[in-house]
């Protein structure tokens, strides 16, 4: 079986939000330690260090808009705790990076995230499109 990500072709973990169903504005406020992942195949790939990107989920005009909120870093292996999660630290962004701005650039079409939308976490950017992706944040930091 042909495997969509591997630890050879992952550039960055994607791990989707939906603001109607989390309370974002606590999650914003008060940190974020573990994430809520499916058990399968790739969250066993989930190794300390590796780059994660949290995409907020929506309909075009959504409040929030929907996007990549924060950034940080997978922090060890997912395992249980009453639910399958990944431990992780996040630095939510002062503005989020528009899906519409993600989804303009040719770089990016193929972003699962944008491809797949209702699929369960973890989504995963490959290694240019992590790339493409923190040019972007760079460029909305300026």
């Amino acid at each position: 079986m042909t495997r969509r990500v591997t630890a050879d072709t992952l550039g960055g973990w994607i791990l989707k939000c939906n603001p109607s169903l989390t309370d974002l504005p606590g999650l914003m406020a008060n940190g974020v330690e573990t994430w809520c992942v499916q058990d399968n195949y790739r969250s066993a790939l989930f190794a300390a260090g590796q780059p994660v990107f949290l995409w907020i989920t929506g309909p075009s005009g959504a409040t929030p808009e929907p996007g990549i909120h924060a950034v940080g870093e997978i922090r060890g292996p997912a395992y249980w705790a009453a639910k399958y999660v990944v431990p992780l630290a996040l630095r939510f962004l002062d503005a989020p990076l528009p899906r519409t701005e993600i989804a303009a650039q040719p770089a990016l079409s193929t972003l699962e995230v944008l491809r797949q939308p209702h699929m369960s976490n973890p989504s995963f950017a490959t290694i240019p499109e992590a790339g493409a992706l923190r040019r972007l944040l760079a460029e909305s930091l300026l």
